[in-house]
């Protein structure tokens, strides 16, 4: 039945003359036929004759292929680009990412093999940390190399 309705579709560029018919069946089925069926509410359909007519290898036809064409290719070709783009900044990040961990876990060794830390302060003297303090640089310390060396 889909062919039938479908090589109908198809010829109506043939029939253009004749009026265009569309009903629906009592299963649902939509028709289309050059006669109105009494037994069915129809619309007549509207057909545009230079929009319906196939162009079998036309010049047109030709040229429309090939525009679609070079507009998928260039399509493809940006999609690709991005994509490599994308992997490059993951790439980038990954590497920042590792020399933060590096970083991080040297600072981690330091704190661990150190017996006091201390900071400088404004003159430039040695403040020396609190056991607190350690403790709170050290779970910052932890908490970065968590995030950043996965």
């Amino acid at each position: 039945m889909r062919y039938v309705t479908l090589l109908l579709f198809l010829m109506l560029p043939l029939v253009a003359q004749a009026g265009v018919y569309k009903w629906i069946d009592d299963n649902g089925k939509v028709h289309y036929g050059d006669n109105p069926v009494a037994s069915q509410p129809n619309v007549e359909v509207k057909i545009d004759d230079a929009a319906t007519i196939p162009s079998f290898g036309g010049d047109d036809d030709q040229m429309s292929r090939e525009e679609k064409r070079e507009r998928l290719l260039q399509s493809m070709q940006e999609d690709r680009l991005e994509k490599k783009e994308q992997r490059e900044q993951q790439k980038a990040d990954k590497e920042h990412n590792r020399q933060k961990c590096n970083r991080y876990r040297d600072q981690m060794r330091h704190y661990e093999r150190a017996g006091a830390l201390y900071k400088l302060d404004k003159n430039g003297e040695r403040a020396y940390m609190s056991d607190s303090e350690r403790t709170r640089a050290t779970r910052r310390l932890q908490a970065n190399i968590r995030k950043y060396c996965r």
